[in-house]
């Protein structure tokens, strides 16, 4: 829905929902059943290779090998890997506003709101933070994406300064010339933060099958105690314990690292040398008031620094240039 309510100024309001199937990404195909772990420490017994003697090399090749290495679907193979295996499911809902209004003054306004969830069942392909939990049961592993980002705004802006020739003040001579021509442009991101994926341990003993860490409580702290040092109640989550799979959800649907915050500004001015050149002057300044981005705090529930941010993203950045047009 877009609609113009003035000369000046549009709003627009859209849907986007999209649906992904045979979403392709690694996966083990001899993964052993989880309907096992009632075996425990049977598990690791170890008994007679049934192919001592028939594979030369190998973990297959002894006298005796792990029960486990026995339950697995093709139990001659110690792992089997499908290269893009495309079974991965994905569902994305998102409600965007967008408004854009031309104010008095050379001011330019544009700005976009995002309200939207992403729900999936695989890790990104080519950045992913979080793995399978069993390969065998992907529903096991849908919860909320891991570069979901449930609220978005930027806004952007543009203003021709008002100095110089035809301008609103210093309109004439020698200091119209040196201080005309400037324009100011940014973009202001406001973004909130990445569910969290919590690690820990992997002893379910079955191979390639993996764990979660065991979730006691909501990890969410109380307004004003949340830090740095302490960004979740790190006593909500424990190792699973050995033949268990933890009772984790493959990302945290309510905890969330620190948000985006970023100012990034633009100074530029055009100006004439000859009816034919023009040379622009370019001060860009990315993260303009330096605001810290910390990353992610730690989620592995056996370190010591657990549930601290001991990192963030790049400061300030300045880069400048001129160009010459003939």
């Amino acid at each position: 829905f877009q609609r113009t309510l003035r000369s000046d100024l549009l709003v627009e309001v859209a849907y986007v929902g999209s649906r992904g199937q045979r979403i392709w990404v690694n996966r083990a195909r001899n993964a052993v059943s989880t309907d096992f772990l009632p075996l425990g420490a049977g598990l690791d017994a170890v008994v007679a290779n049934p192919y001592f003697g028939v594979i030369p090399t190998g973990e297959l090749s002894a006298a005796t090998v792990r029960r486990s290495q026995l339950l697995r679907p093709v139990t001659h193979y110690t792992g089997i890997s499908r290269f893009r295996d495309a079974v991965g499911d994905s569902v994305y809902h998102g409600l965007t506003v967008r408004v854009d209004k031309t104010m008095g003054g050379g001011l330019s306004l544009h700005t976009a709101y995002t309200v939207s969830k992403q729900i999936d069942n695989v890790q990104e392909r080519f950045g992913g933070r979080s793995g399978f939990i069993n390969p065998n049961d992907l529903a096991r592993s849908r919860s909320v994406g891991e570069f979901d980002r449930p609220q978005f705004l930027r806004m952007g802006y543009i203003w021709e300064l008002p100095f110089g020739q035809g301008k609103r003040w210093i309109s004439g001579g020698l200091p119209a010339r040196i201080l005309g021509y400037w324009q100011v442009a940014g973009i202001t991101t406001f973004g909130k933060g990445l569910p969290l994926v919590m690690t820990g341990p992997n002893n379910t003993r079955l191979p390639d099958v993996g764990a979660t860490a065991v979730r006691l409580k909501s990890p969410i702290l109380p307004d004003g105690q949340r830090s740095i040092d302490r960004w979740f109640d790190t006593t909500a989550f424990q190792p699973a314990p050995t033949y268990s799979l933890g009772n984790d959800s493959r990302t945290q649907p309510n905890l969330r690292g620190p948000g985006q915050k970023t100012f990034d500004i633009g100074l530029s001015r055009n100006q004439r040398i000859r009816e034919r050149v023009r040379v622009q002057f370019r001060g860009e300044f990315f993260n303009a008031f330096n605001t810290p981005q910390f990353s992610e705090p730690n989620g592995s529930v056996t370190a010591t620094n657990f549930g601290q941010i001991t990192s963030a993203g790049a400061g300030r950045v300045i880069q400048m240039g001129i160009r010459v047009s003939y």
